[in-house]
C-alpha cells in the first residue's frame, strides 16, 4: 500500500528540469535526470577501480573498470532523449537489459576470480 502512495507522490511532486519544449512528462523529465545523475556518479568508479589497476595491474580490477564503464554507458542511453528531443528509447530499454546481464557477468566472473 505504502508503494503506490510513494508513486503517485512521485509523480504529482516531479519537477520539469528539462527545457519543456521538447515534450517530456514532469515524471519523465525526473526519471532522465537521475539516470544523469547516475552516469555521472559512476565516474567515480570507473577512475577509482581505473588507477588501482594501474597501480597493481590485477586483471579484477580491469573488470570492475569496465563493469562500472557499462553501467555509465547504459545509463547515458537511457538518459539521451534529454538532449536529443527525437530520440525514441522503446529499443534502447532491450539494450539496457542486455547491458545489466554483461554488467553481473563481469561483476560476478571478478568476485570468482582470485585477486
Amino acid at each position: 500500500m505504502y508503494g503506490i502512495n510513494i508513486l503517485s507522490w512521485l509523480s504529482v511532486t516531479a519537477v520539469p528540469l528539462a527545457p519543456s519544449d521538447i515534450g517530456l512528462e514532469p515524471h519523465e523529465e525526473t526519471e532522465l535526470i537521475l539516470w544523469l545523475i547516475a552516469a555521472i556518479i559512476s565516474i567515480v568508479p570507473i577512475v577509482v577501480f581505473f588507477v588501482s589497476y594501474l597501480r597493481v595491474r590485477k586483471p579484477v580490477l580491469l573488470i570492475a573498470t569496465s563493469a562500472f564503464f557499462i553501467f555509465f554507458l547504459k545509463a547515458m542511453i537511457l538518459a539521451m532523449k534529454l538532449f536529443i528531443p527525437t530520440y525514441v528509447d522503446e529499443f534502447w530499454w532491450s539494450v539496457a537489459a542486455i547491458l545489466d546481464i554483461i554488467m553481473i557477468s563481469l561483476v560476478a566472473f571478478s568476485l570468482s576470480k582470485k585477486a
